[in-house]
């Protein structure tokens, strides 16, 4: 179903499409997006859609507290990546990621799911879209490259697919704490989870 799905976000994907088609390769960050040190003992993955009104929620709700308590304090290394499920979320996840610093896609994801609500229900996303990467920092240059790149596009689509192969994740927000899978992503849920592993 996945597979379908993103094949036809991969053709419709975006009015920038047309503007650069042939535009040359630049910046894409790939891979995780990670919060926290490297050497923390305990490893958060959280497999995310930018479309997900969940995810939307554990980013505005849930997340500040887990990085305010165990992030900051060296307790855990969090990991966003993202499992991207249809256009406007591999438009936005695409946009995101068109940089190589980890500080503008992190502050760019953090806009988009604060106002998740107000692009997904626009008459026109994409001009929603455009206008908060832009204040990010990514010029509609920068979006018209991205949003035109096959190869970032594929990048986050395995990136899909090998959390549905390797993990099984089946629901999103997916949570998982060093390798196994949380019931859900509850505050709660993941402040027990840290202090029995510690």
């Amino acid at each position: 179903m996945f597979k379908r799905v993103i094949v036809a976000a991969m053709v419709l994907l975006s009015p920038f499409a047309v503007q650069a088609q042939e535009a040359p390769e630049g910046a894409f960050l790939k891979g995780d997006i990670v919060y926290g040190s490297t050497s923390a003992p305990i490893e958060i993955i959280e497999y995310g859609s930018m479309t997900c009104p969940h995810c939307g929620h554990f980013s505005r709700d849930i997340f500040p507290k887990v990085k305010e308590e165990f992030i900051d304090t060296g307790r855990v290394r969090f990991i966003f990546r993202n499992f991207v499920r249809d256009r406007y979320d591999l438009a936005v996840a695409t946009i995101s990621r068109c940089t190589t610093d980890v500080d503008v896609t992190k502050k760019l994801v953090d806009s988009f799911f604060e106002r998740q609500e107000e692009w997904m229900h626009a008459s026109n996303p994409y001009e929603v879209i455009a206008q908060i990467a832009e204040e990010g920092g990514i010029s509609q240059a920068e979006m018209s490259r991205c949003i035109s790149d096959q190869e970032a596009q594929k990048h986050l689509v395995e990136m899909m697919q090998k959390g549905v192969e390797t993990y099984k994740v089946s629901r999103i927000p997916y949570v998982m704490m060093n390798g196994k899978a949380l019931d859900n992503y509850a505050y709660e849920t993941i402040k027990a989870a840290v202090e029995a592993a510690e």
